[in-house]
């Protein structure tokens, strides 16, 4: 008789087993390792993410609680938080990091969530948009010694591109806080016919040129200090779109960073009683579509606020800077597979709830299709609006 998986077994068989284990293997992960293998850590530390466990002695808890089944759950035999710490603080962060690379880029193929972003993708001929930023995690420095001061505090960085279309993350960078916003912009997985939306921080000619070399179009706020000339002009409609020119710019370093002709649109927020002026290589877009695309730039902000209130990357199990990168990068790793998840079972919920369903339900026997048409048939039953929402809601 065929035995049903567990809910979290069935959940990490999206993983990329053979990727890991290639991982592991390149940097050498399971070198005098007996039991706690790399394998066993990754699945650890997601159940510990799904579970919203607070400390190292809370998952050896939990874990425990469910010893019967710990070992066909995939976390090995001798679990402890003396094992776990040791982990952490011993690990390759290498392999936790391309691997929650390898998830994001598996992630990119999911079914897009954003129609109206679809149309005029499909009406321009772009193949994805994208915002970039980062957020801080402030750290304490009497604990984190490692970390840079600034402002009396520490902290760590996650420079991040966000898929606007399918509302998961493409590229997770984590640095000291001290790091500006621009410094790796011309390392990003950059790619042909994309646009990427940045706020005004991002404001580098060298990454600009970057993503011009990649076929690639970006919108960003214009500085107030940058010099440039203006030498065509398009008609605008006068009330919300103000001006839209062919620009040059004209300083030393910005000319010789970027020496090529920009469009910059001038735009009028209502909502903000503000005007805007944005910069961009793509003449091909209407003004009202840039500004809009410039707007979709708050998604990866509600993005951050998502992952720093549903999983744990504000408290750390660690205080190593390899645990904390650990565990942050397998926080991604955890987002990428749930969203797989979901969109695999063409679930039609939030993200939050999505999550929820599973967590409450790790250790069930009975498979994720089954489970998810359980919960929607008790929505109807208690007459719960089932249409589509945004992943983020809180």
């Amino acid at each position: 008789m065929t035995q049903i998986p567990y809910i979290f077994n069935q959940l990490h068989s999206y993983l990329p087993r053979d990727k890991f284990d290639r991982l592991v293997k390149k940097y050498n992960g399971n070198a005098y390792i007996i039991n706690y293998t790399c394998w066993n850590h990754l699945l650890v530390m997601m159940w510990a993410q799904l579970t919203s466990r607070r400390s190292l002695r809370d998952i050896e808890t939990s874990i425990r609680a469910h010893s019967d089944k710990s070992y066909r759950l995939g976390f090995g035999r001798n679990i402890s938080r003396n094992n776990i710490a040791y982990a952490n603080s011993k690990r390759s962060v290498a392999i936790y990091r391309e691997f929650a690379q390898e998830m994001m880029r598996r992630a990119s193929k999911i079914s897009i969530k954003d129609k109206s972003l679809k149309e005029i993708a499909d009406v321009f001929g772009l193949n994805g948009f994208f915002a970039v930023d980062s957020s801080t995690v402030s750290l304490d420095l009497k604990k984190f010694k490692w970390s840079v001061p600034q402002e009396g505090y520490g902290g760590v960085k996650f420079h991040t591109m966000y898929d606007l279309l399918r509302s998961v993350p493409r590229m997770c960078l984590i640095t000291g806080h001290e790091e500006r916003d621009q410094t790796f912009m011309e390392d990003y997985p950059f790619e042909k016919r994309c646009l990427y939306v940045f706020d005004k921080m991002y404001f580098k000619t060298k990454g600009f040129a970057a993503i011009k070399l990649h076929e690639a179009y970006f919108v960003t706020r214009m500085k107030r200090n940058v010099l440039f000339e203006t030498i065509d002009s398009r008609p605008v409609n006068g009330i919300t779109v103000l001006a839209d020119h062919t620009i040059l710019f004209c300083g030393r370093w910005a000319k010789s960073g970027y020496p090529e002709k920009l469009r910059r649109v001038r735009y009028y927020s209502a909502e903000k009683n503000e005007v805007l002026d944005f910069v961009t290589n793509n003449f091909e877009l209407d003004a009202e579509s840039i500004s809009l695309l410039y707007r979709y730039r708050w998604q990866i902000e509600l993005f951050f606020k998502w992952i720093k209130q549903h999983l744990r990357i504000t408290s750390f199990y660690g205080t190593s800077a390899n645990a904390v990168m650990i565990q942050i990068y397998v926080a991604f790793t955890t987002y990428c597979m749930l969203a797989m998840v979901a969109d695999s079972l063409k679930y039609q919920g939030q993200l939050y709830e999505f999550a929820n369903i599973m967590s409450v339900s790790l250790t069930e026997k009975v498979y994720l299709r089954d489970l998810i048409d359980r919960y929607n048939n008790d929505d109807k039953k208690y007459g719960q609006d089932s249409e589509q929402l945004l992943p983020f809601s809180f």
